[in-house]
């Protein structure tokens, strides 16, 4: 048997990565010694998890350093005249290791200053150089601290010298075909061990965000890396204090604020908890059903009936009829729902912002309740995982993988049917071991291209309607059509299991869509729907359960960040919140109304809905139209000036509002968690 020789390059490469992952796990270890006593008692189990992810982002970025590296060591392996280059390259990564330990005192100092682990905003200090210069210079041992680099840079130099003489004291001896294939299996070792983990999505930021304790998380990140993934972030949006002063009391009045502060931008509200022989302990279960949106159900489509359950379940139910998400996007939808603000971010979806991950959440008031996430697919999609694990104590997530009884459907992961079976009988399992009340919620995925339907699916039949009669009333395709289909059968096959189980009879059900759809042709609704893009926001929501003492149809205009306060409401308990999101429903003095951010237009569109009348603003036009009227392209704003300068400073107000929230409305104290 031939011995394999590996050739002494490839031992150099990863050699170099080895030496570097040690280094960066050594000052994840310093990391935690240095500011051990913010971990608690209680968050020691969690360090197990918190040092093999950091591990492999640690392990990511020695591979990221590294590349530049590998590279020329595979351009000297098939060009014995690159090796000229040597010192240069000795030179190069005597600088870069000096940087990175750089990154690392930074991260230091700014963990000390602040709490925070760095981030992109640490460059915001450029603008005023010379005072943030003299404040380091006065804070900290910047001379040992540049000795130091000095040091480290030139030892770093002088080891990756020693690298490449091994590297190449043997390289005559391989020819190009050995080299070609130590090259792919080295690029493929590599790409793996950036990749970072065995799932369909890579790892993320997102994955750091394990647990509900800072401290926790912050360990885990890796300070280089999360440089990186705030970068975008930083550039693309921030908030404007000025702008949210400027229309804070009528958006203090708007949701409720007592205490009114501008000074201080105060939007608190502590909700008194109901009499005790009124306070609830029910269940409550949240379903975001995908793209269930109001044009499409069969509330606006009777004769082809594509919802019949959701129908049935509306009629016997508490129906919101003028209900609206305020921004298009599932992911936006979660962070929306969960943390009760608008996701008004113009980069991506504010999930995806590891800055704004810290959030209050108002059912993190129920202590005593168990918290359950559901989703067919992955929660690293979207980079939802970091905003639930982070923010929803304790919360016990399942996703694809997690499952009992799955069969992968298509990229979506299990079908809807599998979900809600496997929710179903994970509630009732636990309900029967916890005998505890709790707070679960169900992400469906299924209503999406490619529009598969299962081959277990419980008896579902196709329906052909006709393509022509499909495109008319709001729908791509017959696909499509009978896509939806199936998702209202799965949430009927859900209920009947529900109404079996041990839960139903002290469990309410909130039933929503995450977004609306646009449909250029949809017949069905009025035209103002359809051209000024409302059907892109507006959804049903459905409250249903025993608990729900008389159907009833909520005409009043409300919002998805309304749900969570909503259900708190039902329950009586108290909770503290200063996010948008209201008890519309036992609060019938609020003011009725819905933020609407059209974030894929260019430019964005901000608008606010009130009943019969909607404000409209992209780039410098703005105005105020009657949507279901006949002339609901008629900009009414001069006949109706008193409202139209109320709606736009809602609109603009809450916006405002909302962009600040991002980042006022961290978890007060450990308390929350």
């Amino acid at each position: 048997m031939k011995k394999i020789v590996v050739p002494g390059w490839i031992k150099s490469y990863f050699g170099f990565i080895l030496a570097n992952w040690l280094f960066f796990m050594l000052m994840r270890g310093i990391f935690l010694f240095v500011f051990r006593t913010a971990l608690l008692p209680q968050n020691y189990h969690e360090l197990w998890e918190t040092f093999y992810v950091g591990a492999k982002f640690d392990l990511r970025l020695a591979c990221a350093l590294a590349s530049v590296l590998g590279l020329y060591f595979t351009l000297c392996a098939f060009w014995k005249k690159a090796r000229a280059a040597r010192k240069g390259v000795s030179v190069l990564y005597g600088i870069l290791e000096a940087v990175v330990l750089l990154v690392y005192f930074c991260d230091f100092a700014h963990y000390s200053y602040i709490s925070m682990r760095i981030n992109y905003s640490i460059f915001k200090y450029a603008e005023n150089a010379l005072i943030s210069l003299q404040m380091a210079w006065e804070t900290y041992p910047l001379v040992w601290g540049i000795l130091g680099l000095i040091v480290w840079g030139v030892l770093c130099g002088w080891l990756v010298d020693r690298l490449q003489k091994k590297a190449f004291s043997q390289q005559d001896t391989y020819r190009w075909k050995g080299n070609l294939g130590w090259f792919f299996g080295g690029l493929l070792l590599t790409a793996a061990m950036m990749f970072g983990q065995l799932s369909q999505y890579p790892l993320r930021w997102s994955n750091a965000y394990h647990s509900t304790n800072n401290f926790i998380c912050n360990l885990t990140l890796n300070p280089v890396l999360n440089i990186y993934d705030t970068a975008r972030f930083v550039k693309a949006d921030s908030y404007d204090a000025d702008k949210t002063a400027q229309y804070y009391d009528e958006v203090a009045r708007f949701l409720g604020v007592e205490n009114l502060d501008k000074e201080n931008l105060n939007f608190e509200r502590v909700i008194a908890a109901k009499p005790a022989a009124e306070q609830k302990d029910y269940n409550i279960v949240v379903i975001f059903m995908e793209s269930l949106a109001w044009n499409k159900t069969s509330m606006t489509n009777p004769d082809i009936d594509p919802t019949p359950f959701v129908k049935e379940l509306a009629d016997k139910s508490i129906l919101f009829s003028h209900f609206f998400a305020p921004t298009s996007a599932t992911a936006r939808a979660v962070f929306a729902t969960i943390t009760g603000i608008p996701d008004v971010t113009s980069f991506k979806t504010s999930s995806r912002n590891p800055l704004i991950v810290d959030q209050h959440v108002v059912v993190n008031s129920l202590r005593d309740y168990e918290k359950y996430f559901f989703i067919g697919g992955s929660a690293s999609w979207g980079n939802i995982r970091g905003i639930l694990e982070h923010n929803l104590t304790g919360v016990h997530m399942y996703e694809e993988g997690h499952f009992q009884n799955e069969h992968r459907n298509d990229v979506w992961g299990i079908s809807d049917l599998d979900l809600f079976r496997e929710a179903n009988r994970i509630l009732s399992e636990e309900q029967q071991k916890e005998k505890k009340p709790f707070f679960a919620v169900i992400q469906t995925a299924g209503y999406h291209r490619p529009y598969t339907i299962p081959d277990d699916n419980a008896g579902f039949e196709l329906k052909d309607i006709g393509e022509d009669l499909a495109h008319k009333r709001s729908f791509v395709s017959v696909a499509e059509y009978n896509s939806l289909r199936f998702s209202d059968h799965a949430l009927h096959e859900f209920f009947k299991l529900a109404e079996k189980s041990n839960y139903y009879d002290n469990t309410l059900f909130f039933i929503f869509g995450d977004h609306g759809l646009s449909a250029p042709q949809s017949e069905n609704m009025p035209m103002g729907y359809v051209e000024l893009n409302l059907i892109n926001h507006q959804i049903p929501l459905i409250i249903a359960g025993k608990p729900v003492e008389k159907p009833q149809v909520i005409e009043r205009t409300a919002s998805q960040v309304d749900i969570l306060p909503i259900a708190m409401g039902f329950l009586g308990r108290s909770y503290f919140t200063r996010a948008i999101g209201r008890d519309v429903l036992s609060n019938p003095a609020l003011e009725e109304g819905s933020l609407l951010y059209g974030w894929a237009s260019s430019p964005a569109t901000i608008g606010f809905v009130q009943g019969d009348y909607y404000y409209l603003k992209q780039g410098d036009k703005d105005g105020l139209y009657k949507y279901a009227a006949d002339n609901y392209n008629e900009d009414i704003s001069k006949q109706d000036p008193k409202r139209f300068e109320h709606m736009k400073n809602m609109a603009l107000g809450l916006y405002e509002t909302s962009r600040y929230q991002f980042y006022h409305n961290q978890k007060r104290d450990e308390r929350d968690n």
